[in-house]
């Protein structure tokens, strides 16, 4: 039963696709590159535009980016009242498509959702953004530039939200 709804909800969006440029999994769930890969962070924040973002790059393997799912509620709190967006950039290297939007919808991963590839990878390198290592937090302004590539984590509650106030000037 637990996984009925989630799979209704996958055929549902898949049978009434449209050509948006994001595709919606469930609501308040948006897959943005399911037309074309997301190559470069301002094909991203174009996307987005105007938005200051908090992107949580993470994988299905990573223990601690799981373990930071269970503060998702208070985080997606704060992020709606102070008109922050939330992007999940996933770094699974194989991971097939479905079990990705079965674990989008299993974690109440609520917002903006994109896959890590090669070019995304080495555009977040070269412009000195991606580090090794899961679970890594990034905040982007308003302008789509990079204001902190080693933000705080979700469990850190307060701290992050007065990290993402300051960083931001709300």
């Amino acid at each position: 039963m637990k996984y009925i709804i989630p799979l209704l909800s996958i055929l549902f969006t898949l049978v009434s696709f449209s050509s948006n440029k994001s595709f919606e999994l469930a609501p308040d769930i948006y897959i943005l590159d399911k037309e074309a890969p997301i190559k470069s962070l301002e094909e991203l924040t174009d996307k987005l535009k105007g938005k200051p973002l908090y992107i949580d790059r993470w994988a299905t393997w990573c223990n601690p980016c799981i373990e930071q799912f269970k503060y998702s509620t208070d985080l997606h709190n704060f992020l709606k009242d102070n008109k922050i967006e939330i992007v999940y950039l996933n770094s699974d290297k194989d991971l097939d498509e479905q079990k990705w939007f079965e674990f989008i919808i299993d974690h109440n991963l609520k917002g903006y959702h994109i896959r890590l590839n090669n070019a995304l990878g080495i555009d977040l390198t070269r412009k000195g953004i991606y580090i090794p290592g899961l679970p890594q937090y990034i905040i982007i302004g308003k302008d789509g530039n990079l204001i902190e590539n080693k933000a705080l984590k979700p469990s850190t509650g307060e701290k992050l939200h007065n990290q993402l106030k300051e960083k931001l000037n709300l």
